[in-house]
């Protein structure tokens, strides 16, 4: 049994490269990890992992979501996403198993993750300062890097959604091994800060803006080297604005021009954005309760009756919360209030521990805050979003959660 403990160890530490690699060796660690874990718990009859709170919610949706399917106008490509959705829950509760049973998994997950993270934020600088990156690629747009994501241009989305748990891994490394690894990590700081601004993604940048205020207002260890470094990462940021015409122009420029600042008419980030968002909620509006089943605004922004502008159709509405409204209507909906209330809760608990009761403070407590920055970032609710049943999302999504829920397990134990 250890030996098939380590073997999917490792696996999951080489996941944030196999996210790099594209979705087929990412999807299969999840799904082979799910499927084993499925098998282990029905072998041993012990489903001890699965009674969590997490696991018991997230499978009443993914009910829901298959049953919502079936009645969909195209029941099959809707199935494909939603049936084998599952495998996320079953892989956040493996993540919990792997932390309880490999005494080393923390502590070389973070390792591995620190290396893959800084391997693509370097490749990233040599994409901007020599226009192709350590394999020759080159990015598809002047104003934009893609690193190894090539054609797509995803890079900050990667290193934005990762950064808070890349910080969770130096916090980690630095309590078990030298505390001085977080001190070390300052400039490794202050180049991811500037290089997810020069990617070009706005909302990676506002991803990653939050998870900074985040961390100086919740983290304790740390705290005064973030805000020094962050200090910094302005400053090399509106240098960097203020003298490159491209960057300026694709974070600044084409920003004001989208919001309709200039005209005085103000639109939703974009008009692109505000006709999916517009379409996706006369969808809403005419099914409100179950909504047109999962992925299922692509083919339902053609009809007529729903369509808005000339940019209204296109695969997701690239806003998570209206996509649930639209696809899975108030009943889906329900689901994120339960998450959204639970991270307020946790957020507000974490405030009064950090500031008025820090008697009580436990040693957990600074890594747990990390990941439960990064959930409220990537679910942040005022940020476009890619599509929410995305497979390499998801899987940003759902990787620190297990880490989280099983802290809260050991500090009772």
């Amino acid at each position: 049994m250890q030996k098939s403990i380590n073997f999917f160890s490792y696996l999951i530490y080489i996941l944030p490269a196999a996210v790099v690699s594209g979705p087929f060796l990412s999807d299969a660690i999840v799904s082979i990890s799910a499927i084993f874990f499925l098998f282990y718990c029905v072998k041993n009859k012990d489903f001890s992992g699965l009674d969590n709170l997490f696991f018991k919610i997230f499978f009443v949706f993914w009910i829901y979501i298959v049953a919502s399917s079936i009645f969909s106008i195209e029941a099959f490509a809707s199935l494909k996403t939603t049936i084998p959705y599952i495998r996320f829950a079953l892989f956040t509760c493996f993540i919990m198993f792997l932390v309880k049973n490999n005494k080393n998994f923390v502590n070389n997950f973070s390792i591995f993750l620190i290396i893959f993270f800084t391997i693509v934020l370097l490749d990233s600088y040599i994409q901007y300062f020599f226009g192709s990156n350590i394999l020759g690629i080159k990015s598809p747009h002047p104003s934009r890097l893609s690193s190894f994501f090539g054609e797509e241009m995803i890079v900050g989305s990667f290193l934005s959604r990762l950064f808070s748990l890349v910080l969770f891994s130096i916090l980690i490394l630095s309590k078990n091994y030298n505390k001085n690894i977080q001190y070390l990590s300052a400039i490794f700081l202050i180049l991811t800060d500037v290089i997810i601004f020069l990617t070009g993604e706005r909302t990676s940048f506002g991803i990653l803006l939050i998870i900074n205020v985040g961390f100086i207002i919740l983290i304790n260890k740390m705290k005064i080297l973030r805000i020094v470094t962050f200090i910094i990462s302005i400053f090399i940021i509106s240098f960097i604005a203020l003298n490159n015409n491209i960057v300026k122009d694709r974070m600044i420029d084409q920003t004001i021009t989208e919001f309709g600042i200039k005209e005085n008419n103000l639109k939703t980030f974009s008009v692109v954005h505000q006709d999916h968002y517009e379409t996706a909620i006369k969808m809403f509006k005419k099914n409100p309760i179950t909504g047109v089943g999962v992925k299922m605004f692509r083919y339902e922004c053609h009809n007529k009756n729903y369509l808005v502008g000339k940019w209204g159709c296109t695969s997701h509405p690239h806003h998570m919360y209206i996509q649930i409204l639209a696809e899975t209507g108030l009943i889906g909906f329900i689901f994120i209030l339960i998450i959204i209330f639970f991270l307020i809760k946790m957020f507000l608990n974490s405030i009064i521990l950090s500031y008025f009761k820090k008697d009580r403070l436990n040693a957990n407590m600074d890594f747990r805050n990390c990941i439960l920055i990064g959930v409220f970032a990537n679910i942040f609710p005022f940020l476009p979003s890619g599509n929410i049943f995305n497979n390499w999302l998801s899987i940003v999504y759902f990787l620190p959660v297990g880490f989280y829920i099983y802290s809260f397990k050991n500090d009772r134990s």
